[in-house]
């Protein structure tokens, strides 16, 4: 499918989205939302992606959304702004129920939903230049793009809070301490960190990895008992694959597995 607000590239098994419009600072508009969707979903169904780089163009990763694209010039009724709520959400659902790795590649600004469309990744490569803030309040909105659910699970409640009630821009590093971003490296090399990291994880057997990461996202939600009886169901799936056999037989071959993801 051809995408106008996306960029889509494959290495091997790592697909990159890359947010085309540079511009706007990689704002997001409906269609952007609808495409970022539609690309998803694409590449879930796709077995030959195993992980995907969510990035942006120009030296951004994305402002937010593109206030200049709500119409009319106005501001949009409850009504509208609900409707447009739905799509907004089917991206986020669509991003976040993504079966596979996803890795957020952030240079610049990643602000207001820009700011969620990273965490809402499973990983956040920040480079050294990396700006992040939930600066909803001081547009007289509240957070929304997950924002609530992602904040929260990287940083904390209270934590989140802070960032949540005041808007305030974080620096790369100091969102590197506080546990916002994984890695914080300089700003030539954050996509090619993110690539070998990628390259990295497509290397493991794809069904354990996607098992591992459906168990840890549950993890947050459910106790002991739960979780112990979700990782005995994993398991029994992956020691059904043809990977379990060739990890085995690699180790004891001393090489390195080569999976097929079945």
């Amino acid at each position: 499918m051809a995408y106008e607000t996306l960029l889509l590239d494959r290495d091997g098994y790592v697909a990159t989205v890359t947010m085309n419009r540079p511009e706007r600072r990689n704002a997001v508009t409906p269609q952007m939302f609808a495409e970022l969707e539609s690309v998803f979903r694409e590449l879930s169904a796709d077995d030959s992606c195993r992980v995907v780089i969510l990035t942006g163009a120009g030296g951004a990763f994305c402002s937010g959304l593109d206030l200049s694209a709500l119409g009319g010039g106005g501001v949009p009724t409850p009504a509208s702004f609900r409707d447009r709520m739905r799509d907004v959400n089917a991206c986020i659902r669509a991003i976040a129920d993504f079966p596979k790795p996803t890795i957020a590649a952030v240079e610049g600004i990643a602000a207001g939903g820009g700011c969620n469309l990273a965490l809402i990744c499973d990983i956040v490569v920040a480079s050294d230049d990396a700006r992040f803030a939930e600066l909803f309040v001081r547009r007289g909105l509240t957070v929304d793009m997950g924002g609530t659910w992602a904040l929260t699970r990287r940083v904390g409640l209270h934590r989140a809070k802070e960032l949540a009630f005041t808007g305030d821009t974080v620096s790369a590093q100091e969102a590197e301490r506080i546990g916002l971003v994984n890695r914080v490296v300089p700003k030539a090399a954050v996509l090619k960190e993110s690539a070998e990291l990628a390259s990295r994880i497509a290397a493991n057997a794809p069904v354990a990895v996607r098992m591992a990461k459906h168990g840890l996202n549950r993890a947050s939600e459910s106790g002991l008992e739960e979780s112990l009886d979700l990782e005995a169901h994993a398991q029994a799936i992956c020691s059904s694959t043809q990977d379990v056999v060739e990890g085995v037989t690699a180790f004891l071959e001393k090489r390195e597995p080569k999976f097929q993801g079945r």
